[in-house]
């Protein structure tokens, strides 16, 4: 896309802008596959199906062409009651001080307009608020209608705190077509958003789009670590040991267990890099954070 200009009609303002996603966007959300233009040459299409993990039923229809987009939508629709519960206890917390460094390097500051895109319950989003003040504004997009729900109850539930006259903004919406202006947004966060969409490239060129000249977006995910076999390992054992015996006790197992084949399937952290460089980032650095578990690339736009 480079740096043609290409409008967006602007969501109006409201507690919650439900906007429906395109059937042919959501049957092309799967986990971390990669299409478009990444370059072969930079090994970008390593990511590849985990054939024994489907072979053991870990992730089935995640991974399915043609079903991918349903389960996906089902699955946040289904762990959105218990999402933030399951974060605490399988993070021991540490997903805060993470999300933290997100807003951070994000670069939001007092009143600014800030967007969230796969926002879920709202995390990040209610720190990007606490940054841009109430002369700011923040707008929070995902794709599914139940996590936007438990986002504006916890809103509710919060106003103590950020007072009424923080502004925050629930759409649903499409990661690989984000429905705002271009140069609309003066930061950005993404949290474990960008391995769960069908096309990296183009939610990257998305994010590229919406931000200003010189504004960043910070992305939050975990860390594909194939080529540090310490650190592969124990993230298997902490994902196959720890998280799917603690989702299977608040009977959404299967849900989670597609996180080890996604993770496999996810850019490096130098892929990550070299895909946002060429979506048009002038700049973008891919942190490993938590000893290498997790990664957080920072991109900002010339």
């Amino acid at each position: 896309m480079g740096d043609q200009l290409r409008k967006r009609r602007p969501v109006q303002s409201a507690q919650i802008a439900v906007q429906p996603i395109p059937q042919s966007s959501l049957g092309e959300f799967a986990l971390g596959s990669t299409t478009g233009s990444a370059p072969s040459s930079r090994g970008l299409q390593r990511v590849q199906a985990v054939q024994q993990d489907q072979a053991n039923g870990s992730g089935g229809a995640f991974f399915e062409s043609g079903r991918e987009g349903a389960e996906r939508q089902r699955l946040f629709n289904t762990i959105a009651p218990v999402y933030d519960q399951l974060n605490d206890q399988l993070s021991l917390g540490l997903h805060r001080v993470w999300k933290r460094m997100a807003v951070k390097w994000s670069g939001a500051r007092t009143g600014q307009r800030a967007l969230d895109v796969c926002c879920g319950s709202g995390d990040l989003a209610f720190r990007l608020a606490e940054a841009v003040g109430p002369s700011g504004s923040v707008v929070g997009l995902d794709f599914s209608a139940n996590m936007l729900a438990d986002a504006a109850q916890r809103q509710e539930a919060r106003q103590a705190r950020l007072g009424p006259s923080y502004s925050l903004e629930w759409v649903q919406g499409d990661a690989m077509d984000l429905p705002f202006e271009d140069a609309s947004f003066d930061a950005a966060t993404m949290g474990y958003g960008l391995r769960n969409v069908a096309d990296i490239p183009a939610a990257l060129r998305e994010l590229h789009r919406v931000l200003r000249p010189g504004c960043s977006v910070a992305i939050l995910d975990f860390n594909n670590a194939a080529d540090n076999p310490v650190v592969d390992a124990t993230q298997a054992f902490f994902l196959e040991s720890l998280v799917v015996p603690t989702a299977r006790s608040m009977g959404v197992a299967e849900e989670y267990e597609y996180l080890r084949p996604s993770i496999q399937r996810f850019p490096s952290g130098p892929q990550q890099e070299a895909l946002a460089r060429q979506a048009g980032f002038a700049q973008a650095v891919h942190y490993p954070i938590a000893f290498g578990l997790m990664g957080c690339l920072v991109c900002t736009k010339a």
